[in-house]
């Protein structure tokens, strides 16, 4: 038998602390003590302290109750509002399912780990359905995010390009793409997940299965799947989206200095709505810059937790280390899934408008939509006043587009012509 358990030791781990503790282990029998000190030399303990496990386990439930009630809001509002059926509503709808799927589906069995790491008693399909649904909810995440960010890159640098590439036909495409893809993408994660077993120590025996975890059993050769995550769908989009957002405020503070130089020249109502347009733009940057801040910041301990542990011997690796970084990375990995319907009541009016009309029956009255604007005549810029904030892309495309129509007509009668004809033919 001592023959086998050394069999054993060279073919399932090659950690210094494994073998001591199995080589304190003597007289392998079916005992249940001797079974389980052997069983905890290889997982470690079946649950952790009282002390952690009470306090994680509180936070979790916290970011669990509220990221449920508040994406499910988010849910509910989008879909019952007529005004949030823009391009960009259709995204964040999309977000907040991606993150109720990982809040339902990753943190219960998170929380679970802390009081009950083995055996894992729902069987292969349910271990390899987790794993698979877990990590594509997370690229579905990365991905939305990373798509709002473009829309709205296009909508302000590239304005011309809008209604062909913001129509909500295309959003809804592009929607299917992404789970399509993220589900394509999570599979080999469900592939090389399963339920792992300790073997016996008993030759007469082959795996003990109260030491049943649900794992990652192996990787494929050349194939770094953790790297391969790491940067297709974090750093490889952070990059991106820190380029766009810096890309966007360098043209609206170009925009925002070039219609003062014109304020005199245009009409007032065209400068003011030209100046609802831009602030409409700085509000829907504002909130989604701060929805993609906050995503990335929480993710980013997570990933650097993830690269480590694959990366870092065990023999000089500090397992203490590695275990609150593994407990603070989780947390802040389901908070970033409650961040997001706190950030849209706390930066966009058209939301909180809209969660309290939908949610609360607020209904707004005709003078709050329809407020008449106030202008002083006396010189070329109107200040004027409207609680309404509205983001219809189309709308603002089409006042963007009699800006530069009267523009045009300044410099040249034959140029409004040919803009006109195409304003006539695209509407």
């Amino acid at each position: 038998m001592e023959s086998h358990v050394n069999n054993i030791l060279e073919t399932t781990s090659r950690d210094k602390s494994v073998v001591a503790c199995i080589r304190n282990v003597e007289n392998f029998t079916d005992e249940s003590r001797l079974l389980w000190e052997y069983i905890q030399c290889f997982r470690g303990p079946q649950s952790q302290d009282i002390e952690t496990a009470v306090i994680v386990t509180v936070v979790n439930c916290i970011i669990f109750v509220t990221g449920v009630l508040g994406n499910v809001a988010v849910c509910v509002v989008i879909m019952k509002h007529k005004a949030l059926s823009t391009p960009t509503d259709y995204y964040l709808l999309n977000l907040a399912i991606a993150d109720l799927t990982l809040l339902i589906f990753g943190l219960p069995y998170d929380i679970m780990l802390y009081w009950y790491q083995y055996p894992w008693i729902f069987g292969q399909p349910v271990c390899q359905g987790r794993a698979l649904i877990s990590e594509m909810a997370s690229y579905v995440s990365v991905l939305t995010v990373v798509t709002f960010s473009t829309e709205r890159y296009v909508a302000i640098c590239h304005p011309m390009y809008t209604l062909v590439m913001s129509s909500l036909r295309r959003s809804l495409r592009i929607i299917l793409c992404i789970w399509v893809v993220s589900f394509i993408c999570a599979l080999p994660f469900a592939i090389y997940s399963g339920v792992d077993y300790i073997p016996h120590p008993n030759e007469s025996q082959n795996i003990i299965l109260e030491s049943a975890l649900c794992a990652m059993i192996s990787q494929p050769e050349n194939i770094p799947l953790t790297e391969i995550s790491t940067t297709i769908f974090f750093l490889i989009p952070m990059t991106i989206i820190i380029y766009q957002y810096i890309k966007m405020g360098l043209v609206m503070i170009r925009n925002s200095n070039n219609n003062g130089q014109l304020g005199d020249s245009l009409s007032g109502c065209v400068h003011r709505k030209d100046r609802k347009y831009e602030m409409n733009n700085r509000n829907v940057v504002k909130m989604l810059s701060l929805v993609a801040l906050g995503f990335f910041a929480c993710w980013c301990p997570f990933h650097a937790q993830r690269l480590i542990s694959v990366h870092l011997d065990e023999d000089y690796y500090s397992e203490e280390i590695n275990y609150w970084m593994y407990v603070v990375t989780g947390i802040l990995y389901y908070f970033s899934s409650t961040l997001n319907p706190i950030l849209y009541n706390v930066t966009s009016l058209r939301m909180r408008n809209a969660f309290k009309e939908v949610m609360c029956g607020v209904k707004r009255t005709r003078r709050d939509k329809f407020m008449r604007t106030k202008c002083n005549g006396a010189t070329g810029h109107r200040q004027c006043s409207n609680t309404s904030e509205v983001d219809d892309e189309k709308a603002s495309l089409v006042r963007k587009k009699s800006i530069m129509s009267v523009i045009q007509k300044m410099s040249s009668a034959t140029t409004i012509v040919d803009i006109t004809e195409e304003n006539n033919y695209q509407r």
